[in-house]
């Protein structure tokens, strides 16, 4: 029941729902935790008495949400019990959404996975029939675990393209007849529904699970077949006033070939740097009759991940293309660096899977445009890549924003 009052802000002021509130300080104080804690402790940190949260506590374990850990040694001799969440009774659905993938990843509080689920043949079209595709194949992930809806606060999603996060509407795909893609979403599954874009999803993994936690400013660079950028300031994701902040890839970046963006404007960064530029820079190399190994016996266009193996396994053609890349990125990220001044850049996305040679790129790059006594502040590291990231990213939306985590 309590995982139902997580999302109702609409409280009385009676002794019921002072209660409730109370059950669900302790609730998010347990979940946010590293370790087991004593009534005592949990009670400092919510600012009740330690009888009140006695009592609270002993209805939290009557309903399944508070476990006993064991307990602890002191030197009074007693050993006081410490308490946990029930991590299994908390699930979030994380869902990412890419041009040619969906992946679900069933996630427990502590940001574990325990269900996951994939669909490689997935092609992302701005049509009602796939918008209900994904409703089915969240569906049907969610009875295949089993799990019951009780136990689901909420469904997180991350989609490719541009998002406001706080209409739950999306400016690419799927919004018809006036209706939300979130609102859509949640009337037909029966769940709160949060929809961000694909980048930010991973910024937030990043975030709460990977290289950027415990930081206070930092920005995370996700290239794959594009580009775009996560800002953390003070310890929070910036998102901008309708949600569009990050986006790096359209910036107008000096000293490009003047291409002709996606978004209809030429000399954005995302010309310059990024999967699908690396394809266009090898076909120029062809062009020019240049050798990789890439292309001996190949009749068909190469795709940008086979560039980014081919460089990982020594090809000197692919490696000089993302060099070249690397240093238009460090050129770009310095004026970066100059108005934000953050701790750390982390290099996301299916770049984060490139040899050091790629970030050295880069890393040389930023003292062309980078001011000095912010550079020597600034560390650039390559995220622990992992394909589940933004999956793991979406179901953290949900668990955020019921601040759970």
């Amino acid at each position: 029941m309590i995982k139902k009052w997580l999302i109702n802000k609409d409280f009385s002021a009676d002794n019921e729902s002072r209660r409730i509130k109370q059950g669900l300080k302790i609730i998010r104080c347990l979940s946010k935790a590293e370790v087991s804690l004593t009534i005592p402790i949990i009670a400092e940190n919510v600012k009740l008495s330690v009888p009140t949260v006695t009592r609270l506590i002993g209805e939290l374990k009557a309903q399944n949400l508070v476990v006993e850990e064991g307990k602890i040694t002191t030197d009074s001799g007693r050993k006081p019990i410490v308490y946990a969440i029930k991590r299994e009774q908390f699930y979030s659905i994380g869902v990412e959404i890419l041009l040619g993938k969906i992946q679900i990843s069933i996630v427990s509080i502590d940001l574990q996975i325990k269900y996951k689920f994939q669909d490689s043949e997935f092609k992302l079209e701005n049509t009602e029939a796939c918008r209900n595709e994904v409703c089915k194949f969240i569906k049907d992930a969610i009875v295949s675990s089993k799990l019951s809806n009780e136990n689901i606060i909420g469904i997180g999603i991350g989609l490719t393209g541009r998002v406001n996060s706080s209409l739950g509407k999306t400016y690419n795909f799927f919004e018809f007849d006036d209706v939300s893609f979130a609102s859509y979403v949640s009337k037909e599954l029966g769940f709160p529904v949060i929809v961000e874009n694909d980048t930010r999803v991973v910024g937030l993994y990043e975030f709460v699970v990977g290289k950027a936690k415990n930081i206070t400013n930092a920005l995370i660079v996700n290239i794959s077949s594009g580009v775009g950028m996560t800002l953390i300031a003070n310890k929070r994701i910036i998102t901008g006033e309708s949600g569009f902040a990050g986006e790096f890839g359209h910036m107008q970046f000096v000293g490009n070939k003047n291409r002709l963006c996606i978004c209809g404007k030429r000399g954005c960064l995302d010309t310059e740097v990024s999967g699908k530029a690396l394809e266009v820079f090898l076909n120029e190399a062809v062009v020019r009759g240049e050798k990789s190994l890439l292309l001996e016996h190949r009749d068909s266009s190469v795709h940008y991940e086979e560039i980014i193996d081919a460089a990982t396994n020594g090809d000197v053609l692919a490696i000089t293309l993302l060099q070249k890349q690397g240093e238009k990125l460090g050129l770009a990220l310095g004026n970066i660096i100059n108005l934000l001044n953050p701790e750390i850049i982390i290099i996301s996305g299916k770049y984060a899977r490139i040899d050091d040679f790629f970030r050295n790129s880069v890393k040389t790059a930023l003292y062309t445009t980078g001011l000095k006594d912010p550079l020597r502040d600034c560390d650039v590291v390559n995220s622990e890549f992992t394909f589940d990231a933004g999956s793991i990213g979406a179901a953290a939306l949900v668990f955020k924003k019921y601040d759970l985590i």
